[in-house]
């Protein structure tokens, strides 16, 4: 309860979350998974071409973010339920201009869909396959 009371009055003054990869930011010291979306895995990357995407993927959030913090788009999070236990973080969906941040980053290719339901998530993507079998795979997990 104190982590969403923290995070709650940040966003409240208006403070900027810190981006620490593709779909987790930070504010308030508190780490938030935002929902509906997974981009690949920065810090435990399987291949280079997963860490490469990841570092476009967090720079990409890094960029709205700043957008964000400069006037030219307006960004959101309504604090959610986590459907599993997510190693202590908070859960989030996130909005730019009213529509939903995990769109814009899967229709970049930074991220593919991921929707958990209570106690257990989807596998995730082998970002390491290649292209056309990502595509297959972020069409099944729709």
């Amino acid at each position: 309860m104190l982590k969403e009371i923290l995070v709650s009055a940040a966003l409240a003054i208006g403070q900027t979350p810190s981006v620490i990869d593709g779909d987790t930011i930070k504010l308030a010291g508190v780490s938030i998974r935002l929902t509906y979306y997974d981009s690949p895995e920065l810090f435990s990357s399987k291949c280079p071409k997963e860490h490469a995407l990841a570092l476009q993927a967090r720079r990409e959030l890094q960029a709205l973010l700043t957008l964000a913090e400069a006037g030219s788009l307006k960004m959101s999070y309504k604090l959610v339920p986590c459907a599993t236990s997510n190693w202590g973080r908070l859960c989030a969906e996130a909005t730019i201009d009213g529509k939903p941040l995990a769109a814009h980053m899967i229709a970049l290719k930074f991220a593919t869909p991921y929707t958990c339901q209570p106690g257990s998530c989807p596998k995730k993507v082998d970002w390491c396959r290649p292209a056309a079998q990502l595509s297959r795979a972020a069409s099944v997990v729709r």
